[in-house]
């Protein structure tokens, strides 16, 4: 991913949490005819001595299964807030641009066994369920059931070997220009808000 200098994030404690905050990525595995599979999935970020893992599971009839097993190896795309920044909110002429925050995880895919498989499912919805008032668990649905989901599904979990992280967030930007996108991106659409939050949450600007 190429990533100007301006927006990379190099800490990779901050890009950790981003993952857990934003559970959903797609997953692109190089296929035999030579086009990626894609695949697009909730994970969770496991940390398993010594090393860092995001887990999923796909569907047994998915054809992104026979890539894995051929390569062995495949790139996870994570997105958070982004949108539309226009330049007349600027204090110069310019032209627009498109803020966004992106997370490429790479590495090692290994497939899980059927009690990891079985765990992870069990951390998966708990992870989601967390803030929600009245909480399903696993443990409430019939065994029969459970193992029946489980006979169609995959689980896998792919080492994060390699972490890039763009996040394009207006840091070019001067303080008065910076705070004119803010309030902008306030007035408009609630994936607007959450961007004009991601970007309050940076350092910036840089200039």
């Amino acid at each position: 991913m190429y990533i100007p200098k301006d927006f990379e994030l190099k800490d990779q404690e901050l890009i950790l949490a981003f993952l857990e905050q934003h559970p959903f990525g797609s997953l692109a595995v190089n296929g035999p005819d030579g086009i990626p599979a894609i695949v697009h999935i909730p994970f969770t970020v496991e940390f398993v001595s010594p090393g860092k893992y995001l887990e999923f599971h796909v569907a047994k009839e998915n054809t992104i299964v026979s890539a894995i097993s051929e390569t062995g190896h495949g790139k996870m795309i994570v997105l958070g807030s982004h949108g539309y920044i226009s330049s007349s909110v600027y204090t110069h002429v310019n032209v627009p641009t498109y803020n966004y925050e992106s997370v490429h995880v790479s590495g090692k895919i290994e497939q899980l066994t059927q009690s990891e498989l079985k765990n992870h499912l069990t951390k998966l919805v708990d992870s989601f369920e967390a803030n929600r008032e009245n909480k399903v668990h696993m443990s409430q649905w019939p065994t029969d059931m459970i193992d029946a989901y489980m006979q169609e599904i995959v689980g896998y979990r792919i080492e994060i070997q390699q972490l890039e992280a763009a996040f394009k967030l207006s840091q070019n930007r001067n303080e008065v220009d910076f705070n004119r996108i803010l309030a902008d991106l306030n007035t408009g659409t609630v994936n607007d808000q959450q961007l004009a939050e991601a970007m309050k949450q940076t350092k910036c600007p840089v200039k």
